[in-house]
């Protein structure tokens, strides 16, 4: 079975992008699994999640990303076109995966959050979030003084925290602002890691194509209403008539 373009598949992103045809790609952009640090008598925002109303302790979510799919992602790519939001206790690891790449540049982004969660004992407080991008030579980028910055300053947005019921989202107007400056119209945008769907709302908003795989069903079905344009409170309250996307269980 072929994947489809813009559609969020309920899958393992491990297996199922293995499907997808080499050099298929114009761009990954993801948020993958964090490694934690925990310590100093405090825990970060991503410290504990909320799923199902029952926190998740830090052991069952701090095992990080499989660097094997590395070789997917590097095979399905055209031309090397990939943001990664990491854990900083990624980055190393990260970089010298893909600096092994040849023809490979890459730049260290951040998002400065004004409103990071408090922290206990002798700890910074977490107001700093790192997307990794690499880019082999031949990618196109395109102009404009705002898509050229490498930091974004803003404050979590707690209304799309609640709305979308993910621990980790990250700012839309980011996402978006990332994908215009690194992809062009009609391009083909892969997320393997999906979560809330923010990837497949930014592609959908400026007229590129996404996949995106997400095997949590709960976050899955999340991103799914929220193409739709259904909020997780009125899917709980029951009020949902009807969607326009086919769920598609694998």
């Amino acid at each position: 079975m072929s994947i489809e373009r813009n559609k969020i598949y309920l899958a393992d992103a491990y297996k199922k992008i293995k499907e997808l045809k080499s050099k298929s790609i114009d761009c990954i952009y993801t948020d993958i699994p964090y490694l934690f640090e925990s310590g100093g008598g405090g825990s970060s925002e991503l410290a504990l999640r909320i799923h199902k109303n029952k926190k998740v302790d830090l052991a069952d979510i701090d095992s990080g990303i499989d660097y094997a799919i590395f070789d997917d992602f590097l095979r399905v790519m055209k031309k090397v076109n990939l943001f990664i939001w990491c854990s900083k206790l990624q980055i190393q690891d990260i970089l010298n995966w893909w600096l092994k790449v040849p023809n490979i540049t890459f730049e260290v982004l951040v998002w400065c959050k004004l409103n990071p969660t408090p922290q206990t004992n002798n700890v910074w407080l977490p107001d700093i979030e790192y997307c990794l991008y690499f880019r082999e030579k031949g990618v196109k980028l395109n102009e404009g003084y705002d898509y050229k910055s490498k930091w974004y300053v803003s404050g979590i947005n707690q209304k799309d925290k609640a709305i979308y019921n993910h621990p980790s989202i990250k700012p839309f107007e980011l996402v978006k602002r990332h994908l215009l400056h690194a992809t062009q119209k009609d391009n083909l945008i892969l997320d393997p890691f999906i979560g809330s769907g923010t990837t497949a709302e930014a592609s959908k908003v400026i007229g590129r194509d996404y996949i995106g795989f997400e095997n949590d069903e709960a976050w899955y079905q999340v991103a799914i209403d929220r193409l739709d344009g259904i909020t997780a409170k009125e899917r709980e309250a029951g009020i949902i008539q009807q969607t326009l996307f086919d769920y598609k269980e694998i």
